[in-house]
């Protein structure tokens, strides 16, 4: 047998089906490759943020669909202050096995493509500059901008200039400045770097490098091909819902938050089951919480103490602590959201704000406190249901108790014995009930007492 849910529950499941199928539906739609297009041209992309799993798939992106919509050549327009080592590489490779011809172009004027963003520049077949730009400043440094260990230094360094090495003879570029900008953090703006070959064009505008590159041969993972891009339409391939949605999550403090979220739903759907809304809630931020992780290099013995906060917290609901658990469970909440975003090794990107830590440690504790108070405000309330609560209740006599006989309780008719059979009570009466023997009552009469004259006082008045 089906049993009927509630109104409520209905519409709770509804609007998250709807959701559901909204969420897949805006997937497979901003997943879709562009069509192609009908007459040749070149698609043209920017790079103006941070590298990192963002920008990352962002380009991939870019470099797929050009290699799908028939573009002659993917401009790639870069002003980066750099980012971590992991998306940098991918970029690289990207670059590198990309079936398109691409043409990295580090504009506008006083634009720079520094740290990562000089090695996405040079991956490219085609590496061009503004007026006043500068590429280099490629060095590893921590997150925090502090110089690393001399071992892992090295380590970085040497695997780096081997790839810049690497790109620029493939290309037939100048690799020696190329590796200062590694091991010394050299930085050279456009005259340098063209005059030394370590770039290969100087454009004014992307009109004048188009006309400049149009018949240079590019290498390719596919072979040679030779660049006819004079005078061809330029299509934006521009960043979609998607990207923007995933660039917002990558943020440290946005993934703490989604925590925070996650860990507040299924705590309240904890103490309060059947709420189904906050586990609901709950649910969809934990599972965009661990997409965005898996983006990151996280510390995972952070991880560990956030967990165990929310274990800390849900006992202390439990158990008789009245709140000491709580206290343990924000302790190890603030550690473990400090260690697992803010401990990490070089590239690893950027920090949660400390304050955002604090300030959700302390909002935890109020509704976790909040909670324990109506727990244990409940607990020491009289019981007014069950067995427990009828005792003291009040029933009348259906039949005269002599000493048994039978009175309504709570609009049901019972059997009862008077507690002492030595009284009795008329049917009609108030009795209130003592014990409860299976399917039988105890009583015992309610007698009122009624407050006496004062035998002093007069009962009457007489004229003399």
């Amino acid at each position: 047998m089906f049993s009927r849910q509630s109104p409520a529950r209905q519409s709770h499941l509804l609007l998250l089906s709807a959701l559901i199928v909204v969420v897949v539906s805006l997937f497979f739609t901003l997943s879709a490759h562009t069509a192609k297009a009908a007459s040749p041209h070149i698609d043209v992309t920017t790079l103006d943020s941070e590298i990192d799993p963002a920008s990352l798939s962002f380009l991939q992106h870019a470099i797929t669909t050009a290699e799908g919509d028939g573009s002659q050549a993917l401009v790639i327009e870069v002003n980066t202050p750099g980012g971590d080592l992991a998306s940098m590489k991918s970029m690289t490779e990207a670059e590198l096995g990309s079936t398109v011809p691409i043409i990295t172009y580090v504009t506008p004027t006083g634009g720079f493509a520094a740290s990562a963003g000089a090695f996405v520049t040079l991956a490219a077949p085609v590496a061009a500059m503004a007026p006043t730009t500068r590429i280099g400043a490629s060095s590893p440094i921590a997150s925090t901008g502090a110089d690393i260990g001399s071992t892992l230094k090295a380590k970085l360094e040497n695997d780096l200039t081997t790839l810049i090495t690497s790109i620029q003879k493939r290309y037939g570029r100048n690799y020696s400045l190329a590796t200062l900008m590694v091991t010394q953090a050299a930085s050279y703006d456009d005259v340098t770097a063209y005059n030394d070959h370590l770039i290969d064009y100087r454009a004014a505008s992307l009109a004048d490098l188009l006309n400049q590159v149009d018949g240079h041969k590019v290498i390719l993972a596919s072979g040679t091909v030779t660049l006819h891009v004079a005078g061809l339409s330029e299509q934006t391939v521009g960043p979609g819902p998607y990207d923007y949605f995933y660039a917002l999550l990558l943020d440290p403090n946005v993934i703490f938050l989604l925590f925070i979220v996650a860990m507040i739903g299924i705590y309240l759907e904890v103490s309060h089951p059947g709420a189904i809304l906050p586990g609901v809630t709950g649910g969809i931020a934990l599972v965009l919480f661990l997409f965005a992780v898996g983006s990151l290099s996280p510390n995972w013995a952070g991880l560990a103490l956030m967990v165990l906060a929310f274990v800390l917290l849900v006992l202390d609901l439990r158990l008789p602590t009245h709140g000491v658990l709580t206290i343990g469970a924000i302790i190890s909440l603030i550690f473990g959201a400090l260690l697992f975003f803010n401990s990490g090794g070089p590239y690893d990107g950027p920090k949660v704000n400390p304050l955002v830590v604090y300030a959700m440690a302390v909002v935890i504790g109020l509704i976790s406190f909040a909670l324990i108070a109506l727990v244990v405000r409940a607990r020491r309330r009289p019981v007014t249901s069950g067995v427990e609560g009828m005792i003291g209740a009040k029933a009348v006599a259906l039949t005269p108790l002599l000493p048994e006989g039978r009175v309504s309780y709570g609009g049901e008719d019972w059997a009862a014995v008077l507690d002492d059979s030595a009284t009795s009570a008329d049917a009609g009466s108030e009795v209130r009930v003592v014990s409860v023997e299976g399917l039988r009552l105890r009583v015992q009469p309610v007698r009122y007492h009624q407050p006496a004259l004062d035998v002093d006082t007069p009962t009457h008045t007489s004229l003399e």
